[in-house]
């Protein structure tokens, strides 16, 4: 089958890869569909994650060709797959918090095990509601695709607690800040104010709900803030409810600091990548409520029936898509902010 390898920063190669073959409960998926995520970008560009030979891609959707003993399982079901796979048994998964599973990274998809960016890929443990998720004809194979970003975004919004008529902020318009905001408006949040410097992603978020959008080039956050919701604590900063840093930069959580009123929750979505240099004493004297959001625990469920209901429209996060053989391309486009949402990679050929 083909399939495509990282050997090195901005190195991809497509190549003839051996079959995957099932075992008992594990699923071998035709895939359909492969979308690019921020961290395939920071593997492809650094090397982040991955090693040499690995075959990237997690964001996937296809048809099941083989699942040897997977209880409600068949061979021509359509599916999308948790690539991020739980052990199941560690005290973590017990808890009910599989994404923060202690045992189960040698298996996740697109890391340790071959990702999706090939023709097929095996689901190396497949538990139907747990890691492999039927899709209902409403959900086509793109939308099948991105229930695991839309999924993340879900999971940071419920993080934040109860939004409903809140202010929120939300720092990056990429995909999951596009999926931030759209759960953000589908919980009924009062305001929701989305930062990107890049204009189709800012005109993606007014689509997907948001209230106000703001270039960071052209204005300043707190300032627009503080004129939505006042003045903070000794007329400093700004009295946002709630965050949602979906950018990774330390700008972005420095103005989610300022702006966030006493008591206020930051909630941590993003993939920074490297150090950074800040200071915490406006956390302790705001006492902030600051969370970090790993992937997802239950979300998918909830993602699927959104897209079942119309409540989320998957086309409108895809910008482009590409043929395996113009990965490479695909990659250069989903890098381009200025150019693309979401970047979807068809494996099969046409």
């Amino acid at each position: 089958m083909r399939a495509v390898r990282w050997n090195a920063p901005e190195q991809l190669e497509l190549v003839d890869a051996d079959e995957p073959a099932a075992g008992p409960g594990q699923a071998v998926v035709e895939v359909a569909n492969c979308g690019i995520c921020g961290s395939d970008l920071h593997a492809y560009s650094h090397g982040f994650g991955a090693r040499p030979g690995q075959v990237l891609g997690h964001e996937l959707s296809g048809t099941v060709l083989d699942a040897p003993d997977v209880e409600g399982l068949a061979a021509g079901d359509r599916v999308t797959v948790r690539p991020l796979i739980p052990c199941g048994q560690c005290a973590r998964c017990r808890a009910g918090d599989p994404q923060l599973c202690e045992n189960g990274h040698a298996q996740n998809i697109g890391y340790a095990s071959p990702g999706a960016f090939a023709e097929r890929v095996l689901v190396p443990r497949a538990v139907v509601g747990e890691t492999v998720f039927p899709l209902p004809d409403s959900v086509d194979d793109r939308g099948g695709a991105l229930v695991e970003p839309l999924a993340v975004g879900l999971r940071a919004v419920r993080l934040c607690g109860d939004v409903a008529g809140r202010t929120v902020l939300v720092l990056g318009a990429g995909m999951i800040g596009l999926a931030v905001t759209r759960f953000l408006y589908l919980a009924g949040a009062g305001a929701v104010v989305v930062v990107d410097p890049a204009p189709v992603r800012r005109e993606a978020a007014l689509e997907f709900g948001a209230d106000v959008v703001i270039d960071p080039l052209r204005q300043s956050t707190v300032k627009v803030l503080r004129e939505l919701t006042g003045p903070g604590a000794s007329g400093l900063g700004a009295r946002t409810d709630a965050a949602i840093d979906c950018a990774g930069a330390p700008i972005a959580f420095a103005d989610a600091v300022k702006s966030l009123r006493g008591g206020g929750t930051l909630v941590l979505a993003a993939i920074y990548g490297r150090r950074i240099e800040l200071s915490l004493d406006r956390i302790t004297e705001k006492e902030l409520v600051l969370r970090g959001s790993f992937a997802y625990r239950d979300e998918f469920p909830a993602v699927i029936a959104a897209i079942a209901a119309g409540d989320v429209v998957p086309e409108r996060f895809v910008s482009h898509t590409f043929p395996l053989e113009r990965i490479h391309d695909a990659f250069q486009v989903q890098l381009d902010k200025a150019a693309s949402l979401k970047v979807m990679v068809m494996p099969k050929p046409s």
